[in-house]
């Protein structure tokens, strides 16, 4: 099975409205992905950054977060992975790339995510963060771990990319 993480902004992105960058892609991967082939994992750490972002970046009604919460679980067919497990390998992910973290000001929570998704032997890690996590210089010292991919650059790796 090929194991993909998760960043949260992923599953904010795929409620978002129809024309923001990464909505459509997402859909896409939703749409290709066979659970039977593809599994989704991610960091506990969703748990409370989904309803985060929601909060700010919607005017949804609280009863609709949670709804819409319980719905992308469901949709994303994902493996929710507890928070304690991974906190010896964020440490050291955040000690090895310290430079890296202060310049892009990178938070310790999406190093959470990516030591989640590398301990769990995840090939990919997707995510819409392009002002930390996409940057060129993470994802490059980032390989020899995991590559990250934004969800355009994972239809394009398996040729299904919308022209």
């Amino acid at each position: 099975m090929l194991k993909i993480g998760l960043d949260t902004g992923v599953f904010i992105a795929s409620i978002k409205k129809k024309g923001e960058k990464f909505h459509d892609p997402i859909l896409d991967i939703l749409k290709m992905v066979s659970f039977d082939q593809m599994g989704f994992f991610a960091s506990a750490l969703i748990l409370i950054e989904i309803p985060g972002g929601l909060c700010a970046s919607t005017k949804l009604p609280i009863e609709n977060i949670y709804q819409i919460e319980k719905s992308l679980k469901n949709e994303f067919q994902m493996k929710i992975l507890p928070f304690d497990p991974y906190i010896l390998k964020t440490k050291e992910l955040m000690f090895e790339f310290r430079d890296l973290k202060n310049k892009l000001n990178i938070e310790s929570a999406d190093f959470h995510h990516l030591a989640t998704s590398i301990q769990e032997n995840c090939s990919f890690f997707l995510t819409i963060d392009e002002h930390h996590l996409l940057k060129d210089e993470l994802r490059v010292q980032m390989k020899s771990y995991i590559e990250i991919l934004n969800p355009i650059e994972f239809l394009q790796s398996f040729g299904r990319e919308k022209n």
